[in-house]
């Protein structure tokens, strides 16, 4: 059995990062030449050997984005930050098209101390999702999306949102 070694270490990581790349090496050979390297997701890390609090609740709202090309998109959603809590729903409609939630298969609430969403009051303000649902009424579509909450009135909330077909096919790809 390899046993890793790890070592205190203070990084300076981008606020939007989802992942750090982590390298330990073996007890045994002490050198990198036995090193394991891994992905970590940040969200798994804790502060003064405490396990993180996964925030809880719900981001709900709507409006539009465009895509690059110029295309409105509008959106409707209430997801919940546990993707086994409900109902969690999400429709995106543009140029005649439209998708619709069936399953949210991922969800990660986090706060970015560079953004304050208050009002209202709430222990996140970033909502990153995953799911499969129906576009234009043929199920095995998915979509994957980041949302920001910086407060009322919504002026500067951010979107990030591409919905792929069943084929693995960008349909659509919008953000504002």
């Amino acid at each position: 059995m390899k046993r890793l070694m790890f070592f205190l270490m203070v990084l300076a990581i981008p606020a939007l990062a989802a992942v750090a790349m982590v390298l330990g090496w073996s007890a045994e050979t002490y050198s990198p030449q036995g090193a394991d390297a891994f992905e970590m997701p940040i969200d798994s890390w804790g502060v003064d050997g405490q396990p993180p609090v996964a925030p809880s609740g719900r981001m709900t709202g709507g409006g539009s984005i465009f895509t690059w090309d110029g295309v409105r998109v509008t959106h409707s959603s209430t997801l919940h930050c546990d993707a086994s809590e409900g109902p969690n729903r999400l429709q995106v409609n543009w140029d005649g098209n439209k998708f619709h939630l069936e399953n949210l298969d991922s969800a990660i609430c986090t706060d970015d101390p560079a953004i304050e969403p208050n009002p209202p009051t709430a222990d996140f303000d970033t909502y990153e999702g995953a799911g499969t649902g129906r576009y234009n009424g043929v199920s095995g579509a998915t979509a994957e999306w980041t949302f920001t909450d910086a407060g009322e009135p919504g002026t500067n909330d951010f979107i990030e949102i591409v919905i792929k077909d069943a084929g693995d096919n960008v349909v659509v790809s919008a953000f504002g």
